[in-house]
C-alpha cells in the first residue's frame, strides 16, 4: 500500500508553522522600499504569464505593484482568485472553462503567514508564495480530495500526499484545486462535478485528460503552477492543448503516496507549467525518496542536485534526436495537416540549433500494453486508498453503485471492477513484458546513438468533448520512461489551438531532456496566452 497515514492534520499544521515562522532555508532579502538594488527605477508586475522569478522580484520590490510597493502575497493569491471569480465559469468565452473545483479555505491565513516570515527574514523556501493550483486527487490536510467525483464529496485525507507536504515546505501557497477527468479515467476531461473543462483557447473544445483543469487553468492565468497526474496521457496531452509545459517522469522519480490511484504501475505525478524553467525548479521539489512509495527505492534510480542546472540555451548542440515515425503499427505522427506541419518545423527548428536528426525512427516489435493494465489495477488500488482514512466510500464497487459518477465513466469502472486482477500469473508476465518493452526500447536508443526521441503528443489539436483525440500517451506509459511536452506552435483554426512536442529520454535523464526542451524553448518561444474577457491583447 502506498499511501502513508503517519502525519495528522495537527502534526502537518505545526511543521507548517515552524516552517513558516522560521523561515526555514530562507534568506533575509526583503526590500522595504521601491527601489532596486542598483537604485533604478523598478518595473511594473504583471500578472498574466508571471513566473517564478517574476513574483520573487516583485516581493522584494525589484518589481512592484500598481502601488508603486512591493507585491504581498495576500496580495498576489488575491488577483489569481479574482481571475478565477471572474473568468471560470463565465460564459462570455462560449462555454465556460470550469477548471477550479475548490478554493483552499486556509489560503489567506496561511498567506498571511507566508507574509509574516519574508517581513522577518525573506524568502522561507524557492516557492515562497508560488500559487499552486493541484489536480484534484491530491490529498490535502486543509481541504477535500474528491477526484472530480460527486462520489467522493467532502472526501477529507488525515493528511498531505508526499508531494503536497514538499511543496508546502519549499514555501508554495496551495490556492485550490483543478478539475480532471472522474478518477484520471480517459483522455478528456468527464466528470460529475462540471461535466467537462475546456480549453480557454476555444471553450467549445476539450482541455484533455486527465489534467485537464490544471492545464486550463494554468494556461488561462488562474494560478501560476499546477500540478497532474499521468499514466496515459494525463500530463501530456492537456499541456499539447494549452500551449504549456508538462513533465511525466521515470516511475519512481515522484511519489505516489497521497495519489488518488488509477495504476501504481503507471502513475506518475508532476509540473504542470507554463515555462520549463518553472517545470524544473518545481520537479526538484516533487521529486524524492519516499518510505511510504518503493517505487522510489529503485536501486537505479538518480536524481541530480538541481535540474536547473541543465537549463543551457545551447542543449541541443551535438545531441542526437531520433524522431519516432512508429511503433507497434502505430503511426506516431497522423494525418492532421497542422499537426504534421508544425513538428516538420520543429525538426528545422532542432537542427538549426544545433541537433543531428535521425529520421526515421520505428519500433516494429513494441506492444502498447498501458490500457489492459490500467484496467485490471484500478480497482484493487482504489480499494487500498479508500481503506487508509474514513473516506465516504468503502470500495469501488461502492463508487460504481452510487450513482454519482458520470456515466461513460461509470461504464469504464464498472469493466474495471470486472477485470481486476494484480496477482494473477498473467498479470506478472504483463509486468515482465514491460521490462522487457523498455530494454526493447532502450537498446534502440543506444544502438543509434540517441540522446532522445520525438513525436506529437497528440494527433490532433484540442478537440470538442466526445470526440476522441488520438494520442501516443502508451509509447511513455508502457516503457515508464521520461518526456517533457513543450508548445511547438498553433494551428490554422479560428481560433488558433495549440499544438505540443515531446521529447522522450532513457530512465531517470531526465536532466537530458530538461536541457533539450529549454533549448527549444528558447529558440522557438511558441507559448502564446490565451485571450479572455477583459485581458489585454498578448
Amino acid at each position: 500500500m502506498l499511501v502513508n497515514r503517519k502525519i495528522s492534520q495537527s502534526a502537518l499544521g505545526i511543521v507548517l508553522s515552524a516552517t513558516l515562522l522560521t523561515a526555514c532555508g530562507g534568506s533575509s532579502n526583503h526590500t522595504k522600499t521601491s527601489a532596486t538594488p542598483g537604485g533604478e527605477t523598478p518595473k511594473n508586475f504583471e500578472l498574466l504569464e508571471a513566473t517564478v522569478a517574476d513574483i520573487h522580484a516583485a516581493f522584494k520590490g525589484e518589481q512592484v505593484a500598481e502601488s508603486g510597493q512591493p507585491l504581498s502575497c495576500v496580495a498576489l493569491a488575491e488577483q489569481y482568485l479574482a481571475r478565477i471569480e471572474t473568468l471560470d465559469n463565465t460564459t462570455e468565452t462560449g462555454l465556460p472553462i470550469s477548471s477550479i473545483v475548490s478554493i483552499n479555505p486556509a489560503w489567506r491565513e496561511q498567506a498571511k503567514a507566508l507574509d509574516t516570515a519574508f517581513a522577518s527574514n525573506g524568502l522561507v523556501g524557492p516557492l515562497h508564495c508560488v500559487p499552486v493550483l493541484l489536480k484534484d486527487l491530491y490529498d490535502t490536510f486543509d481541504f477535500p480530495t474528491t477526484a472530480s467525483s460527486r462520489a467522493l464529496a467532502g472526501s477529507q485525507p488525515p493528511d498531505d500526499a508526499f508531494t503536497v507536504a514538499r511543496l508546502r515546505e519549499a514555501g508554495a501557497l496551495i490556492l485550490g484545486k483543478a478539475g480532471m477527468s472522474e478518477y484520471a479515467f480517459w483522455t478528456q476531461s468527464l466528470n460529475s462535478v462540471s461535466l467537462r473543462i475546456g480549453t480557454p483557447y476555444d471553450t467549445s473544445r476539450d482541455a484533455g485528460g486527465s489534467s485537464g483543469g490544471s492545464a486550463a487553468a494554468i494556461a488561462a492565468n488562474f494560478g501560476l503552477l499546477g500540478t497532474g497526474s499521468d499514466t496515459c496521457a494525463s500530463i501530456r496531452l492537456p499541456p499539447s492543448n494549452n500551449a504549456l509545459v508538462g513533465v511525466r517522469s521515470t516511475v519512481g522519480l515522484v511519489s505516489q503516496d497521497g495519489l488518488v490511484p488509477l495504476s501504481h504501475t503507471m502513475d506518475v505525478g508532476g509540473p504542470i507549467t507554463r515555462t520549463v524553467r518553472d517545470a524544473a525548479l518545481m520537479l526538484n521539489i516533487m521529486a524524492g525518496v519516499d518510505p511510504a512509495d518503493p517505487r522510489t527505492h529503485a536501486a537505479d534510480r538518480y536524481q541530480p542536485s538541481s535540474y536547473l542546472d541543465y537549463l543551457d540555451k545551447n542543449a541541443l548542440k551535438g545531441k542526437r534526436i531520433g524522431v519516432l515515425r512508429s511503433y507497434g503499427g502505430t503511426d506516431a505522427f497522423g494525418n492532421n495537416t497542422d499537426v504534421n506541419a508544425a513538428m516538420e518545423q520543429a525538426l528545422i527548428d532542432l537542427a538549426a540549433a544545433g541537433a543531428e536528426i535521425i529520421d526515421p525512427i520505428t519500433l516494429p516489435d513494441f506492444n502498447d500494453i498501458s490500457n489492459s493494465l490500467i484496467v485490471q489495477e484500478f480497482a484493487d488500488h482504489m480499494d487500498e486508498y479508500l481503506a487508509s482514512f474514513d473516506a465516504p466510500r468503502t470500495d469501488t464497487v461502492d463508487i460504481f453503485t452510487s450513482g454519482l459518477v458520470h456515466p461513460f465513466i461509470e461504464a469504464i469502472i464498472g469493466v474495471s471492477i470486472a477485470a481486476r486482477d494484480t496477482s494473477s500469473s498473467r498479470y506478472i508476465a504483463q509486468l515482465d513484458e514491460r521490462k522487457a518493452l523498455r530494454d526493447y526500447v532502450e537498446a534502440e536508443m543506444d544502438a543509434l546513438g540517441l540522446d532522445a526521441l520525438v513525436y506529437p503528443p497528440a494527433q490532433q489539436p484540442a478537440r470538442p468533448t466526445g470526440l476522441v483525440q488520438t494520442n501516443n500517451c502508451g509509447f511513455g506509459s508502457t516503457t515508464a520512461m521520461p518526456s517533457i511536452v513543450v508548445p511547438a506552435g498553433f494551428s490554422s483554426d479560428q481560433p488558433a489551438l495549440p499544438i505540443g512536442i515531446e521529447f522522450f529520454g532513457r530512465s531517470w535523464d531526465e536532466a537530458t531532456l530538461f536541457g533539450i526542451a529549454y533549448a527549444y524553448e528558447q529558440s522557438t518561444q511558441h507559448r502564446r496566452r490565451p485571450i479572455l474577457p477583459g485581458d489585454p491583447a498578448p
